[in-house]
């Protein structure tokens, strides 16, 4: 008797458990479909022509403070589509009510020519321009000036951003979260010093 009782227990737990009902095929089609990954943006190419395209969201994880992103996107038009390739950027997000705010922006892969035509290099970029994409909204984003020698780039990291925090301000309202004091990246400050 103890034996069937402790059975029954068991088996009306996982009955239990099953009371919301299977998924339905438009819940399934919607949550594979993949195109809630597509972050369309605006590129601008070399002759300053603004094209529409796709980016794509790869990577996003939601912290108590912070939206993590990992974003891929043409950076360069310029060059034959067999030898075109992808960048990887990699971005933070603070929540606030008040928009997003980049925390950290930083490549992971570089999907841009190696030295630009005026000589620039992926390095400068890094050194130069990113650091100027921190602690910036969508309402500032556009005071960032964009780097001599390197324009199509920068002017695209700035688009894409643009359509981040776009994005990211429409899923994250983060309603009575207080805007953060800038982000100052305290591992990367202590080691300079090494």
């Amino acid at each position: 008797m103890k034996k069937l009782f402790v059975v029954a227990v068991i088996a009306l737990l996982l009955l239990s458990s099953c009371v919301g009902g299977p998924a339905t095929k438009a819940d399934a089609a919607q949550s594979v479909s993949g195109t809630e990954l597509i972050l369309p943006y605006v590129h601008v190419d070399g002759f300053g022509t603004p094209t529409d395209m796709p980016a794509w969201i790869g990577w996003e994880f939601e912290a108590q403070e912070y939206v993590r992103y990992q974003i891929a996107y043409t950076s360069c038009t310029c060059r034959q589509d067999s030898i075109n390739k992808i960048s990887m950027l990699f971005v933070e997000v603070a929540k606030s009510e008040k928009g997003g705010k980049t925390r950290k922006v930083s490549f992971d892969y570089w999907g841009d020519s190696p030295k630009m035509p005026a000589g620039v290099t992926r390095a400068e970029i890094e050194e130069g321009f990113m650091p100027k994409l921190v602690n910036v909204k969508l309402d500032t984003l556009d005071d960032v000036d964009v780097m001599s020698g390197a324009t199509v780039t920068t002017i695209n990291l700035k688009q894409i951003l643009a359509a981040l925090l776009k994005y990211h301000n429409a899923k994250y309202p983060a309603i009575g979260v207080p805007e953060p004091e800038d982000y100052v990246d305290v591992v990367s400050a202590a080691s300079e010093d090494w």
